[in-house]
C-alpha cells in the first residue's frame, strides 16, 4: 500500500479515492474523514498563472531584495528636501505668521459697505445699493475694454426693457427684476458716457 500524498489544502489522495483527513475541532470533537468528488480542485490547489518573461526577472529582484537589510524610516527623513518641500513649508510659516489672510479682510470690508444700515428707510437703502451697484461699475470699467463694457451694458439695457414689457402686459415680477427696471436710466447715463 503507497503512503497517501497530501496537496496544499490538506486533501490526501488514497489510491483512486481523494479524502479529507480526520481532524480534531477546537473544542476537542472529531471531524470525521469525507470524500472529495472526483475532479474537484479547492481553490488553495488551483496553480496561479504565471508569465514565463517576468519569471526570468523576478528570481533576480526577489534574491537582490532578501539579501538586502529592510531600511528604516527615519532614515528617509534625513534626505534633502526637494525645492518644492521646501517652498511649501516656506508658505506655510507665511500663513501662520500672517493670520487672517488679507483678502479675507478686504472682502470683509466690502461686505460692510454693501450693507445698507439699519436705520436707513427702504428707500434711501435701495437708492444706496444702486448708486454702489453704480459705482462698482465704473470701477471695473477703467481695466476692462470699453468696447466689452458697452456690450454688456446695452445687454443689461435691453434685458431691463424686456422686463419692463412684461410688467406693462401685467406679469408679476420678482424684487430684484424691479430693481433692474429701476436702474435703466443708471444704465442709459452709463452707456451715454462710453460712447462719447
Amino acid at each position: 500500500m503507497s503512503t497517501p500524498t497530501e496537496s496544499i489544502s490538506g486533501i490526501q489522495d488514497k489510491g483512486d479515492v481523494r479524502v479529507i483527513p480526520m481532524s480534531r475541532r477546537a473544542d476537542g470533537t472529531i471531524r470525521k474523514e469525507r470524500k472529495v468528488r472526483p475532479g474537484y480542485t479547492p481553490p488553495e490547489d488551483v496553480a496561479k498563472y504565471t508569465n514565463r518573461v517576468l519569471d526570468a526577472i523576478r528570481p533576480a529582484s526577489s534574491i537582490s531584495s532578501l539579501t538586502t537589510p529592510p531600511t528604516n524610516n527615519s532614515s528617509s527623513s534625513s534626505t534633502p528636501k526637494t525645492k518644492s518641500q521646501i517652498k511649501n513649508e516656506k508658505r506655510k510659516a507665511k500663513r501662520k505668521e500672517e493670520g487672517p489672510s488679507e483678502t479675507n479682510q478686504s472682502k470683509l470690508e466690502k461686505e460692510d459697505a454693501t450693507k445698507p444700515s439699519t436705520d436707513a428707510t427702504p428707500t434711501t437703502a435701495i437708492a444706496d445699493t444702486a448708486t454702489a451697484t453704480t459705482a462698482a461699475v465704473v470701477a471695473e470699467s477703467g481695466p476692462m475694454d470699453p468696447e466689452k463694457k458697452l456690450r454688456a451694458l446695452n445687454k443689461k439695457l435691453r434685458q431691463a426693457e424686456q422686463l419692463k414689457e412684461r410688467q406693462e402686459k401685467g406679469e408679476e415680477l420678482l424684487p430684484e427684476q424691479l430693481e433692474k427696471i429701476s436702474k435703466m436710466d443708471e444704465l442709459q447715463a452709463l452707456i451715454a458716457e462710453l460712447t462719447l
